[in-house]
């Protein structure tokens, strides 16, 4: 994911906040001037979970904000509000299109999915989901909160996957082409 934020025009001179770290690889090789890393791991710069982070840390703005922790629906929603809030420039969420049913189990995808499916076809979001890396998905910012139906709940990985056939996924050329627009 690096690879696609390092190729934004100044990039050296954003802000950039990271919500779950895994191994922190990507953080380190994200060439912000300024940033902040949230993970329950130990590894981070705040440690404890991103409301934890949110509720906890002075209202900063951030360039570009990055979710890859906790994937379940209500965690990702409450994480891309939380960043609506915060973000001046792009939300990226991970995890958002995951490749397999085994996939949607709660260590790996888990049912973020359903976000996207809502951001999409019920918002007039920007909203640029990658062909690849699991979906990573690029939202333009301003956004307005959200707060997804309870039939959100109900949408099955197949019935996501089927929807999704019809739905332009970018490649990371026209991602880098509207990250620098």
């Amino acid at each position: 994911m690096h690879q696609i934020l390092n190729q934004i025009n100044g990039i050296e001179n954003k802000s950039y906040l990271e919500l779950g770290i895994g191994n922190g690889r990507n953080f380190e090789r994200v060439r912000c001037a300024r940033k902040m890393s949230v993970d329950i791991n130990g590894r981070a710069m705040f440690t404890g979970t991103t409301d934890e982070y949110f509720q906890n840390s002075a209202a900063e703005f951030w360039d570009l904000i990055y979710i890859d922790a906790n994937h379940d629906f209500d965690y990702v929603v409450r994480d891309f509000n939380n960043s609506v809030k915060r973000c001046r420039e792009w939300v990226l969420i991970h995890d958002m299109i995951p490749p397999s049913i085994k996939h949607t189990d709660r260590r790996l995808c888990s049912d973020s999915y359903r976000l996207l499916y809502y951001l999409w076809k019920h918002t007039d979001l920007s909203i640029y989901p990658i062909c690849w890396n699991y979906g990573l998905t690029f939202v333009k910012m301003p956004a307005e909160l959200v707060d997804p139906p309870e039939w959100c709940r109900e949408i099955s990985y197949e019935q996501f996957m089927r929807w999704v056939e019809n739905m332009h996924l970018y490649s990371e050329f026209e991602i880098v082409q509207a990250l620098n627009a």
